[in-house]
């Protein structure tokens, strides 16, 4: 029985953790001879830099949080100052990410809450660490599975009022009932199998639509305060668009006031999930002690700032009450008669949101790589 304790609550010896993250005391204090450690990871590994690290993770958080929950928050919870929503759930992700950042300029290794864990506690800490974090990206997976499931749906239903028009059997797939999703268990598949086909594969494919999602938001955004502006002459004068930025007042509606802003924020909190993804690439950053750290709170940085002008600029183009709780941003444009930027943007979410899975997905697997890993350096 003592042995059992002795070896669940075994914790990693330091100068392996410095043999797996390219570090030795020599390099610690200049010296560059660590190439001659044995077992370390060969340095040309290490190719990402500190614009590398905040993009990937950016594009792990960034999606789910503008194209679902924005409208969700807006419509149900808090009206325009769901800005203020995203404000605190950033607050209070900031304060999770602070210990990420300082574990990950102290042990820069692969493997995030395993191998903080292991270091420090032991090994039967790091194993339920790392099922909670694999649990975490399961579940978001699932989630953001569910929602573009949902929106591709709502696509394929534009249109067509209560579904009519569309062929029984397509109906009947698309919305069995009873909450079930066929399409969000379809995709779901679809982005496992694409990373089983090779990582080279998924990483071109997370490239192209990383880039298109953020042009997609910047577009976006922009896009609803010229609205709101009025910059753009109205097509019908006799039904003028609802885009105003009198949309703001009240800013705090009375039936939802500050306890609903309280209520969105713990919603939005979802929205920040993803940024830990940063810790699991330490192993491949070029400066790890100072890159990793930066890049999460960066990371966090722009989130926050994207996700508090996404909030402000829907709520500028649609009365509160008024936006959609699935398809926020491309039905606020229908809404106003941009039909093209309608069109545009329901697409483009959708394969915005199948990166945001793909991502996750891929996530999942590195826990369980580290964990293999560092067993079989042991």
């Amino acid at each position: 029985m003592n042995s059992f304790f002795q070896s669940a609550l075994q914790r990693k010896p330091l100068d392996l953790v410095r043999k797996q993250a390219h570090l030795s005391d020599a390099t610690q204090h200049g010296d560059s001879s660590d190439h001659d450690i044995p077992n370390t990871r060969e340095a040309p590994l290490r190719h990402m830099s500190l614009f590398d690290l905040v993009l990937f993770g950016v594009g792990c958080t960034v999606g789910s949080g503008v194209f679902v929950l924005a409208g969700v928050v807006a419509h149900s919870y808090a009206g325009p100052s769901s800005s203020i929503s995203y404000l605190l759930a950033g607050f209070v992700a900031a304060l999770t990410a602070l210990p990420y950042a300082e574990l990950s300029a102290a042990f820069p290794m692969d493997g995030s809450t395993y191998s903080y864990s292991y270091i420090t506690l032991g090994e039967v800490f790091a194993i339920m660490s790392s099922l909670c974090q694999t649990l975490e990206y399961g579940g978001s997976a699932a989630a953001v599975a569910r929602s573009w499931g949902e929106k591709f749906v709502d696509w394929v239903r534009e249109g067509h009022e209560d579904g009519n028009d569309i062929p029984q059997w397509l109906n009947s797939f698309l919305d069995p009932g009873y909450g079930i999703n066929p399409m969000g268990g379809i995709i779901a598949v679809v982005c496992t199998l694409v990373l089983l086909c090779g990582i080279q594969e998924s990483k071109m494919a997370t490239n192209v639509v990383s880039s298109t999602k953020i042009l997609l938001i910047l577009f976006m955004i922009v896009g609803g305060f010229v609205l709101a502006s009025g910059v753009v002459p109205e097509n019908d004068e006799n039904n003028p668009r609802p885009a105003s930025f009198l949309n703001w007042n009240p800013f705090v509606p009375p039936e939802f006031g500050p306890v609903g802003i309280v209520q969105g924020s713990s919603i939005l909190f979802f929205a920040f999930l993803g940024y830990d993804c940063i810790c699991n690439l330490s192993g491949e950053a070029k400066n790890p002690v100072k890159d990793v750290p930066r890049a999460v709170l960066l990371t966090l940085l722009v989130d926050g700032l994207v996700y508090m002008m996404a909030a402000l600029s829907l709520t500028a183009m649609l009365p509160y009450k008024q936006i959609s709780t699935i398809s926020g941003f491309p039905r606020a444009f229908g809404a106003n008669g941009w039909i093209w930027a309608e069109k545009l943007s329901g697409v483009s979410c959708t394969a915005c949101l199948f990166h945001e899975l793909l991502q996750l997905v891929f996530l999942q697997t590195k826990p369980i790589f580290v964990h293999d890993y560092v067993q079989f350096e042991m």
